[in-house]
């Protein structure tokens, strides 16, 4: 299941302000085997916390914006897609379209 992607943005931000290390990016495979996100060798950098106990957050990022359910800034509608239907048709109606 993925998640909004504003929800992950403040997640990762709250671990990071209470120490944490958050990487972003698109996880992939790379040449070796390894799993990597954005630019880091994942493999890698976990080895660094080898013989410690950690908690791994993975969060798929859900980018799609006819999904995502905003709130509109002018009515306080929410609404789905690129712009509140409610305030375009008010617009549209006032310019006489």
């Amino acid at each position: 299941m993925a998640v909004s992607k504003a929800s992950a943005l403040r997640l990762a931000g709250s671990a990071m302000d209470m120490g944490a290390i958050a990487l972003r990016g698109l996880l992939s495979h790379a040449d070796k085997g390894h799993f990597v996100v954005g630019d880091r060798n994942l493999s890698e950098w976990l080895s660094r916390y080898e013989g410690q106990e950690v908690i791994v957050i993975v969060a798929a990022v859900d980018t799609s914006p006819e999904d995502e359910r905003r709130q509109c800034g002018v009515c306080g509608r929410e609404y789905a897609g690129a712009e509140c239907p409610h305030c375009a048709a008010a617009r549209a109606r006032l310019r006489g379209r």
